[in-house]
């Protein structure tokens, strides 16, 4: 079977498959922008050449080891290092546990249909920008994210998102001086 096929067959590695043609797309617009300008300053294009070359190639390499890595499973059925459930001998299968829990309590199946609402809740944000500007649809992007897919309390996800935009803002509309789209709304460092 090719990569390309086990890819598609696995729904965590398709969904960083997608994650990283986007940080490619990203990537190749950041480059349209410029990535430096006059004087050898940052550009507009910078952060998006950056980030997405980053995210094009750590979401490429996850997605590539998901198909390839090692399995997680023994070749029993229960996961390594059961824990509890191995210290009394039971199979994890049969006591109707889910064996690939995370940390947080969450399924594999949860895992991926969250990285599919982040995927999602992205292309929306990237969309809106033209219409609210990037520090509003940035600052939305975070707090739904916080809110729908982390489950945080609402006041924790307003503090969350104005802390993370006030970042941005600060990084790169008064320390770096690279204009943000400011949208229809005007609400952005475009000068």
């Amino acid at each position: 079977m090719s990569t390309l096929a086990r890819i598609r067959g696995n729904g965590e590695a398709t969904a960083y498959a997608a994650l990283a043609v986007v940080g490619l797309a990203a990537a190749a617009g950041g480059i349209y922008y410029g990535v430096f300008v006059d004087g050898g300053r940052v550009g507009p294009g910078f952060l998006p050449v950056l980030a997405g070359g980053l995210t094009a190639v750590l979401c490429g390499w996850i997605a590539l080891r998901s198909v390839h890595g090692q399995p997680s499973h023994r070749p029993g059925g229960a996961a390594a290092g059961a824990g509890p459930h191995a210290a009394e001998g039971t199979d994890l299968m049969e006591s109707g546990a889910d064996d690939d829990v995370d940390i947080s309590g969450r399924t594999r199946r949860e895992r991926i249909r969250n990285l599919w609402k982040v995927f999602g809740l992205t292309l929306g944000a990237i969309l809106l920008v033209q219409v609210v500007g990037f520090l509003a649809a940035f600052g939305g992007l975070v707090f739904v994210i916080s809110t729908w897919v982390e489950r945080q309390a609402l006041l924790k996800s307003a503090v969350i998102a104005a802390v993370a935009t006030g970042l941005i803002y600060g990084a790169f509309g008064l320390f770096l001086h690279v204009p943000l789209p400011g949208g229809l709304l005007g609400v952005g460092t475009e000068g």
